[in-house]
């Protein structure tokens, strides 16, 4: 095993990411960063266990670590009667999606991952795509996942699912051998292995106080053989054998590579967002420079051509647009289309002097956004009336592709301002941008 740094372990990722070779592994370690700070697996066994004392009473007491009460109430037909639905919190599992749940989410829907498979019982990855506004394909085991519609890359929920089977969450060894568990076992690994084949795996979240998941890995992905593996968690590489022996022979079997990142799998995870985001717009720039050069006479500055970076969430906006997505749709591109006016906009906008500007352009104090839209204008105008009106909103929108058509006066007329929407933005075709702003 080859430690890492985060640079070089983005760029690892990066790379397998665009080409269509990276699958990830999540495990409780990812929800228990912040904002989202789930509890670990000592402070939910802690706290069953105080529970079930105050309850029953001193006499009446159970194992303090959480793989031993699980097992203890297995044991007694009492897992999902008692020790789910009674000792352990309901809302545990509830929090608000961290930065790595948001770049799942967002890779699994563009089918920039291949597939990933998470050990967390939590939806924190699938609300992140419904903020996204998109669902995120999730089953709990290889055949579910089958019969899932084809768009979007699938999510894997190896230990079930707090939400849509709470009742058979995996938690106790006995469940191992024990139905429903050990069939749908059976299944996830026939899926991982033609799934995981040769790929490149990112795994973040498994070196945790979750020492069970061992045997449930060991099952899953004993015939797996990775290409590449790259092992993202804060903890010494000393200290990863033994905390997770299975994902740690995973590693060894890796034909090209088995890299340690001493990093937090939320803050990796974004940087590999925004590294995809980058390479995305990247290409779009890079597709324009052909009509650039054709039109002013000499190729542009190799400056333009480089993206300027905001945050995560602008990135995504921006390739939202990029890509030409209609009001409250999800980004679904892991590359952009080859239309090159899109590109050729963008760097006549910096050719003027045009700067990123959160999720838009500013040119001399003027929000620009850069829409993809091979539309008829109006159209486009009365589709974006219905989208959530943005916190700030652009001066001006040039919609590349679209054309405007004379229409009488009640068709053509626009909405007028309130208070919900603000001031409306203005919407004009790509000719109309070249001439106001001499691009």
């Amino acid at each position: 095993m080859q430690l890492t740094s985060v640079e070089d372990g983005v760029g690892l990722a990066l790379t397998s990411l665009v080409n269509d070779r990276l699958a990830l592994l999540a495990g409780a370690g990812l929800s228990m960063a912040p904002p989202s700070s789930l509890p670990s697996a000592a402070t939910l066994a802690q706290r069953a266990k105080q529970k079930y004392e105050s309850i029953h009473g001193q006499a009446a007491q159970i194992p303090p670590g959480i793989d031993d009460q699980a097992e203890y109430f297995f044991l007694r037909h009492e897992l999902a009667t008692v020790y789910f639905r009674t000792l352990i919190d309901p809302h545990a599992f509830a929090g608000q999606p961290n930065p790595g749940h948001a770049a799942i989410a967002d890779l699994l829907l563009v089918r920039a991952l291949q597939a990933a498979v998470t050990t967390n019982v939590d939806t924190l990855i699938e609300t992140a795509g419904q903020y996204q506004f998109g669902q995120v394909a999730v089953g709990i085991d290889g055949h579910a996942l089958a019969a899932l519609p084809p768009e979007g890359a699938p999510l894997l929920k190896l230990h079930g699912c707090r939400s849509c089977d709470p009742s058979n969450m995996v938690w106790a060894r006995g469940q191992l051998t024990a139905e429903p568990v050990a069939s749908r076992i059976m299944k996830s690994a026939q899926w991982l292995n033609v799934h995981l084949l040769n790929r490149d795996l990112l795994i973040v979240g498994f070196w945790t106080d979750w020492s069970y998941l061992n045997e449930v890995l060991a099952a899953t992905l004993n015939g797996v053989n990775p290409s590449k593996v790259i092992v993202v968690d804060l903890a010494t590489s000393a200290d990863l054998p033994q905390k997770a022996p299975a994902l740690f022979a995973l590693g060894n079997r890796a034909e090209n590579g088995f890299h340690h990142v001493q990093a937090s799998g939320a803050d990796f995870l974004a940087e590999l967002r925004l590294g995809f985001s980058k390479s995305f717009v990247r290409q779009v720039l890079h597709s324009g420079i052909q009509a650039y050069s054709d039109r002013k006479g000499l190729p542009p500055d190799p400056a333009w051509t480089e993206p300027l970076v905001s945050d995560n969430e602008s990135m995504w906006k921006v390739r939202r647009d990029l890509e030409g997505s209609r009001p409250n749709e999800p980004a679904r591109q892991a590359r952009p289309a080859d239309e090159p006016l899109v590109g050729q906009t963008l760097l006549e906008l910096r050719a003027r002097g045009a700067v990123i500007d959160g999720p838009y352009w500013n040119l001399d104090g003027t929000r620009i956004r850069v829409l993809r839209a091979a539309r008829p204008l109006h159209r486009i105008e009365k589709e974006f009336e219905r989208e959530t009106p943005p916190a700030t909103a652009p001066d001006l929108v040039i919609a590349v592709g679209a054309e405007k058509q004379l229409l009488p006066v009640s068709i053509a007329r626009t909405s007028s301002p309130s208070i919900a929407r603000g001031n409306a933005s203005r919407w004009i075709t790509r000719p109309d941008a070249v001439l106001e702003f001499n691009l």
